[in-house]
Order: structure tokens, then C-alpha cells, then sequence
């Protein structure tokens, strides 16, 4: 039996917007405005633990809890943005009909903060600004995959494979992060691959019981 998805998301649709907006939006500023709003909104692991030294120049910040959200729109320049854009796109408009915008919403916010949380827990001395919705994005792909599995994994020796399958995901994601994170360092290129990673897991953990949550009963 075949189960057609219509693929159909307004809240992807209208996060894909904001994103395109303000990645543009930046471009206008001036270069100096811009360097503002990215210190002032970003996830900046030293801040989370209480010792970043601040900045010279800088008249205002977001609230530290507000940063992984706020880290989440911002891009470091328009072809970032239109890759995290093109890919929440694609899966977004999947996801989006079977968990419902309001637990994609949640699953978004969630995989931000994890995102968040992983940069911290991998660097907490780091005065290196993060920012971007890959971690958000990181978040909605794991979802995607655990809720249109191609193939089930195998158990491992006494784990089931209801538990051997995140596994899979979260090794083969780790895999992939440190092969860029190589890549990106030969290129000059910082890619916060422990952002990705924190996301993805968070997705994976919460696909099905935001799904169950969906169809509860009454």
C-alpha cells in the first residue's frame, strides 16, 4: 500500500520568507550595522557560561536564553541562507502535514536550542559567534527521516531496533559533520558542526512523540 503526502507547509513556507528576508535585509545594512545584530543575536558559547568579556562598540545585545532562537535567522551572508533555506524547503513541505505546523514549530525551536546547547557543551570557552538555521533545520531532516523510513536497522545484540535506528542516524550524522568540518577547515571555512549534530539528535528523538502527541487521544 502507497501513502501519497501532499506536500503542502505554511509555516515552512513562511519560515523560508524570513529567512530569505533578513539574510537580504543584511546585505542593504551597512557592514557595520551588520556585525552588530550578529554579535548582539548569535550563540556565543562563553556568553551561555557566563565569562564572555563583551565587545568594543556594541550598545545593545538579546537576552542569552533568546540567542539560539534569535542565532536561527541570522546567516553569515545570502548563500548560506538559500542553502538552509532550499533544504528546509524540500523536507519542510514533507514534515509539516504529518506533525502539524505547531509541533514543526516546536521541533524547529527545540532543534535550535539544542543546536545551542551542543556548541556550548563542545566549547564553552569558545568567543566564536554561531549562528544560522542549520541546527533548526538539522532538527526537521531527522524528523523527516524517522518518519518516512526507507528500510528498518537491524537490532544490535540486545538493542531493539526501534533503538538501533536514531543510533544509525546519530553515528552516520557525526560521520558527516566531521568529514566537513575537515573539509570546511581546509577551505578557511568555519562550519559549527556540533550545532548540526545537536539538532539532528533532537530530531530524532522527538519525531514520533510529537507525532503520538498529535494523534492523542482526546
Amino acid at each position: 500500500m502507497s501513502v501519497h503526502i501532499i506536500r503542502s507547509g505554511p509555516l515552512t513556507n513562511a519560515l523560508c520568507v524570513v529567512n530569505l528576508a533578513i539574510a537580504v535585509a543584511f546585505m542593504i545594512l551597512p557592514v557595520s550595522w551588520w556585525e552588530q545584530l550578529v554579535m548582539a543575536g548569535s550563540v556565543i558559547p562563553s556568553r551561555m557560561a557566563g565569562e564572555f568579556p563583551g565587545f568594543a562598540g556594541q550598545n545593545f545585545s538579546v537576552p542569552v536564553f533568546l540567542t539560539p532562537f534569535t542565532a536561527a535567522f541570522l546567516h553569515g551572508g545570502i548563500a548560506h541562507a538559500a542553502m538552509n533555506v532550499l533544504m528546509l524547503f524540500l523536507v519542510g513541505r514533507m514534515v509539516e502535514p504529518v506533525l502539524g505546523w505547531p509541533r514543526l514549530l516546536l521541533l524547529y525551536v527545540i532543534g535550535a536550542y539544542a543546536a545551542a546547547l551542543a556548541e556550548y557543551l563542545a566549547a564553552p570557552a569558545s568567543n566564536m559567534p554561531v549562528v544560522g538555521a542549520s541546527g533548526a533545520m538539522s532538527a526537521v531532516i531527522a524528523a523527516y527521516v524517522m518518519l518516512f523510513p526507507n528500510k528498518p536497522a537491524k537490532p544490535w545484540g540486545p538493542i531493539p531496533s526501534k533503538i538501533a535506528r536514531p543510533l544509525h542516524l546519530i553515528i552516520g550524522w557525526v560521520a558527516i559533520n566531521l568529514m566537513l568540518a575537515f573539509a570546511g577547515g581546509d577551505l578557511g571555512v568555519n562550519i559549527a558542526i556540533w550545532s548540526h549534530v545537536g539538532g539532528f539528535v533532537a530530531g530524532v528523538f522527538l519525531a514520533w512523540p510529537l507525532l503520538r502527541w498529535k494523534y492523542r487521544k482526546a
